[in-house]
């Protein structure tokens, strides 16, 4: 396969692609599932994309988890500056809701998180390009596609961009399992911005210094913490609930 191109695999990854222009280059469909996958030759062919029936093997050389037999070359996903990013809340007159992923490493969880992004509308979810997964294939996965709706900011610093957001007026949430307030009790109302660590460490302490505030979800059981796109979630859809009337 063409090494300017990426795969993805998936049935919802696939589908969704032909939402983008020229996104898709080429179909890869396993000879086995040819009559499952109808709707996806069907929009392939009114949509001029090549389709090729190979061999069960092929698909799982490709795929690295549940492919559903089909798997497809795409064109990168495009990411954008922290500047053009910065424009986006004005340019849907709305206020500031962006989304910071310290170092998170698992692709199940950032493809999970990028699918909560584009349900919440958040403006722009930014991470590092260093020591973060990024847009792998099992991401899309996990997103169900969702990837081509986000914006994503891959930025050299995370603090760099901390920093920059805080020039621009945006409030910075932490959220931590030991923050110092509970999350609801927070005005979402303001330009936003939230901070999420990784899985097994959290918000590294650098960071976590940057934040104007900590934030925790209150928890009743004898583990202290969620998942990181859980919490993602709980917490995104606040600011949607607290932003309805605006």
């Amino acid at each position: 396969m063409e090494s300017k191109s990426i795969i993805i695999y998936g049935v919802n990854p696939v589908r969704e692609a032909f939402k983008i222009p020229e996104a898709l280059k080429e179909i890869y469909i396993s000879k086995n599932r040819v009559s499952k996958l109808k709707e996806i030759i069907e929009l392939a062919e009114k949509n001029s994309i090549p389709v090729k029936l190979v061999d069960e093997s092929f698909i799982e050389k490709n795929a690295k988890g549940v492919h559903q037999g089909i798997v497809a070359r795409v064109k990168p996903k495009r990411t954008i500056t922290l500047e053009e990013a910065l424009k986006i809340p004005s340019q849907k007159q709305e206020p500031a809701f962006f989304l910071i992923l310290d170092l998170v490493e698992d692709p199940q969880n950032f493809g999970s998180i990028c699918r909560v992004a584009d349900a919440a509308g958040i403006h722009a979810v930014v991470y590092q390009e260093r020591r973060s997964v990024g847009v792998v294939p099992s991401a899309w996965k996990a997103s169900a596609g969702a990837l081509w709706h986000v914006n994503l900011v891959e930025i050299n610093n995370i603090k760099y961009a901390i920093r920059t957001l805080k020039e621009h007026d945006i409030k910075i949430y932490g959220a931590e399992a030991q923050g110092e307030d509970v999350f609801w009790e927070c005005d979402f109302r303001c330009p936003t911005a939230l901070v999420v660590g990784s899985e097994g460490k959290g918000i590294r302490q650098t960071v976590l210094s940057l934040c104007d505030e900590i934030v925790k979800i209150p928890m009743k059981g004898k583990v202290n913490s969620l998942n990181v796109s859980n919490s993602v979630s709980i917490i995104a859809f606040e600011v949607l609930r607290q932003r309805k009337s605006l």
